[in-house]
């Protein structure tokens, strides 16, 4: 349903978003979960994650090391 607006179709104000990006790799044991686009500052690691941000702080990207480390023991034994 479109509905009139003085600024225009209220349809053409959407906007697709295409963040998060996520890739997973099963056999590297790795996953990247993209949240926003810009340029790595610095990144730090902890616990086996990898956080990167940009010169504002805000994060870009989280990267996780060891997925299996992160499942609980009983779904361990089945993947």
């Amino acid at each position: 349903m479109d509905r009139a607006h003085r600024h225009g179709s209220v349809r053409n104000k959407k906007s697709v978003n295409p963040y998060p990006e996520v890739f997973i790799d099963k056999d590297a044991d790795f996953a990247s979960i993209k949240i926003a686009s810009g340029v790595e500052h610095r990144s730090y690691l902890k616990d086996g994650i990898i956080v990167s941000e940009d010169k504002s702080g805000h994060i870009l990207e989280v990267q996780l090391l060891n997925l299996k480390a992160l499942l609980p023991p009983a779904k361990r034994l089945a993947a």
